[in-house]
């Protein structure tokens, strides 16, 4: 059993109604209002959708769900937004070592990032996000804003690891 909603593999349909959902989800609207985005019926339901995941989605999972309420919603519109609200600060993007298998959980006020194994897809939150004065210098010399990052560990979970040492 996942000892937290980061600890998880992937995938798993499962969606949940968490406790702060609604606070969480006016906290977003405020902040793409205060980002100059506007608030369309189908961004307002991406966050919803992924606010209320208990689990990371892929664009294919999101695309799914809203389809449902906004059934002429186009794959490009779910990239866009996606685009967007990880821009904001709100949607954090999971690689999974390529850009096609990507999935997207709601950032919002936790900002963090993962360590993922090779073999299950099994995934923890790393809650400490170190980002040097170096890097910040570096950023500085080089006139470079940036938006966001992610920080990804890749290898073996301790369960990987002795089915690999048994197989030896």
């Amino acid at each position: 059993e996942p000892k937290n909603h980061c600890h998880m593999a992937f995938p798993v349909d499962s969606f949940r109604k968490m406790p702060g959902q609604q606070s969480e989800l006016a906290f977003s609207l405020q902040k793409i209002k205060d980002l100059g985005y506007k608030l369309t019926p189908q961004r307002i339901e991406i966050l919803e959708t992924i606010i209320g995941s208990e689990i990371p989605l892929s664009v294919q999972e999101i695309h799914a769900a809203i389809k449902e309420k906004h059934p002429h919603v186009s794959l490009d519109t779910i990239y866009r937004n996606l685009s967007t609200l990880t821009e904001a600060g709100l949607v954090g993007q999971i690689n999974l070592q390529s850009r096609e298998s990507a999935r997207f959980e709601f950032q919002g006020k936790h900002h963090h990032h993962h360590a993922i194994c090779l073999s299950c897809k099994q995934s923890f939150c790393l809650d400490h996000c170190d980002v040097s004065g170096a890097f910040k210098e570096q950023m500085d010399r080089e006139h470079f804003k940036p938006v966001t990052h992610i920080f990804e560990v890749y290898g073996y979970c301790e369960d990987c690891q002795k089915k690999m040492a048994s197989s030896d």
